[in-house]
């Protein structure tokens, strides 16, 4: 008989149902509810036949004397009272579960009604991605600029770097160049040293030169006035001679023709003429003897001057002395000369290395004074790269400091809200928080704060307490029962916004509570217009601004 095999299956299909109601899967306990409903009907149906099968044959067979037949009425009866007894329970359990069915009716639709309609938790998911899609955007925009600032960082290092070996390579040439300046230097005073010993030199020949022409002139002064007395000596002494050899000429020119007149005269007169022309000779020759007496005393007069000045005593060595002197004079006048020319050359030697000295020492100070400008302006870049760099290391310190704290932060929380799971860390690794998988923590993080409000949301609903929405997502209630639509956010950038001035570009660095505080001040309003819009299905889709509430 199918009756008993129905019923057991009700009773299944009606343990089954309270399951699933239990699990609150809504869709469910209805179709359960109706499978048990017809179930039930059927139950009835057939335990009605029953009963008037058995009401048949009770009334047509008073007592049957089959002990058979007897036992089957029994067992049927049994039967019919255990159906009966089953219908009476799953009775009680369709009503309590119609009772639990209205409830949870009313409650999905109080809860709907509070959330704002069907498609509310769908449509505040959508919205919930594409923030986190946003804020993600952000986040890499700004991981981007912490990687350009580290780069730039890089690149003002390698310029400190470059600079510093530029100075050093600067300071290498500076070095090599006051050494060799100083190496022209002491060239220089060698050559002014060496100059002024030629010029002493110079000084002195010249004196002993002067000294020699003093000399020199002295003693041709000396010798000249000698030669003139000599000359004049010799002169006279020469036109003595000549004069003597006139007159004994001119006596001997008288004797002859005297001679000749004698011939014509007596003995005795040419006696007396013979004397006479004796004497005449004889005078004339003692006046000659007179006079070559008198040159002789001259010259010897003249030789005694000049054995006293000289010291020589003899004529010969005198005359060779005289002729040594004259000798060591021509000498004395060429090595003259010669020191003259060595001095002008010498003096042209010195104007050259002047001018050479004054060449190097002016093209020294103009390269002084370029690699000291060079130099200058080396350290004054190097200074303010310096500033700079240092600047750049504080600011990269500052973000390094606050990455650091946000990863602390985010690992106390990842442990604090549970999510340090087996399969987290098989999934995450055991690293701990990185910036490379800072973004996964987040979302871990984010995904287990969105289940804990869920959990709390629906405490307070089981406990009967207001305001679901905003333990759900802090979000003012809506008018129940209608329907609303979201308008995403314009997918044009903020300082694109009609009327609107463009924010200051902020420095490269991660922002502190108190900038990001000031900077949602001043962009709240902008983006308020910008934001996810919500409105009902029904409003106005006109022109000017919408009144309805904004979700972020």
């Amino acid at each position: 008989m199918p009756a008993p095999d129905t019923a057991r299956a009700g009773g299944s299909a009606g343990s089954m149902g309270k399951g699933s109601l239990g699990a609150g899967d809504t869709l469910g306990h209805k179709s359960v509810l109706d499978k048990q409903k017809a179930a039930i009907e059927k139950l009835r149906s057939q335990n009605e036949q029953l009963k008037t099968e058995l009401l048949l044959e009770n009334k047509f067979s008073v007592r049957p004397g089959d002990p058979f037949a007897q036992a089957l009425i029994n067992r049927l009866q049994d039967e019919g009272d255990m159906l009966a007894r089953k219908i009476v329970l799953e009775m009680r359990k369709t009503k309590m579960l119609d009772q639990q069915l209205n409830e949870m009716t009313s409650t999905l639709t109080t809860t709907r009604n509070n959330m704002g309609g069907i498609f509310t938790a769908k449509e505040q998911s959508t919205a919930v991605l594409k923030r986190i899609k946003l804020l993600e955007n952000r986040l890499e925009k700004a991981y981007v600029k912490y990687n350009q600032s580290i780069t730039h960082n890089k690149q003002l290092r390698e310029q400190i770097n470059n600079l510093r070996r530029e100075r050093i390579m600067f300071e290498s040439i500076h070095s090599n160049l006051e050494r060799e300046l100083a190496k022209l230097k002491r060239d220089m005073a060698d050559m002014i040293t060496q100059a002024n010993a030629a010029f002493e030199a110079r000084e002195k020949a010249l004196a002993e030169m002067n000294a020699l022409k003093a000399q020199a002139d002295k003693e041709q002064q000396g010798f000249e006035e000698e030669w003139r007395q000599l000359t004049t000596i010799i002169e006279e002494d020469k036109k003595e001679r000549e004069r003597a050899r006139a007159q004994e000429l001119a006596m001997r020119e008288r004797e002859t023709q005297e001679l000749l007149k004698m011939g014509t005269l007596s003995s005795s007169e040419k006696k007396k003429r013979v004397s006479k022309g004796t004497w005449g000779a004889g005078y004339n020759k003692a006046l000659a003897q007179n006079v070559a007496a008198e040159k002789v005393e001259m010259y010897g007069q003249a030789f005694k001057r000049i054995q006293d000045a000289t010291g020589i005593e003899d004529i010969d060595q005198l005359v060779n002395t005289f002729l040594a002197a004259e000798d060591q004079n021509y000498t004395l006048f060429n090595y003259v000369n010669e020191v003259n020319q060595e001095i002008e050359k010498l003096e042209d030697q010195i104007n050259v290395m002047r001018g050479e000295i004054d060449k190097y020492r002016e093209t020294g100070q103009e390269l002084d004074r370029t690699k000291s400008r060079e130099l200058t302006e080396g350290e004054q870049r190097l200074a303010a790269s310096e500033v700079q760099s240092q600047l750049y290391d504080k600011r990269t310190d500052s973000a390094f400091n606050m990455t650091t704290a946000l990863k602390a932060g985010i690992s106390e929380l990842f442990e604090r809200i549970g999510c340090n799971t087996p399969a987290v860390r098989d999934l995450l690794g055991e690293d701990g928080v990185s910036e490379a998988n800072l973004m996964a923590y987040l979302g871990i993080i984010e995904q287990r704060t969105n289940e804990i409000l869920q959990i709390y949301a629906r405490r307070k609903a089981a406990a009967g307490t207001e305001g679901l929405s905003e333990a759900l997502l802090a979000q003012p209630l809506t008018q129940p029962g209608n329907r609303i639509l979201i308008e995403p956010p314009s997918t044009t950038q903020e300082e694109e916004v009609e009327g609107l001035e463009p924010e200051p570009v902020e420095e490269d660095r991660p922002l502190t509570r108190e900038h990001l505080e000031s900077k949602v001040q001043r962009t709240l309003p902008r983006k308020l217009e910008t934001a996810i819009k919500v409105r009902p299905a029904g409003a106005d889709t006109g022109g000017g601004k919408r009144s309805s509430p904004t979700r972020r």
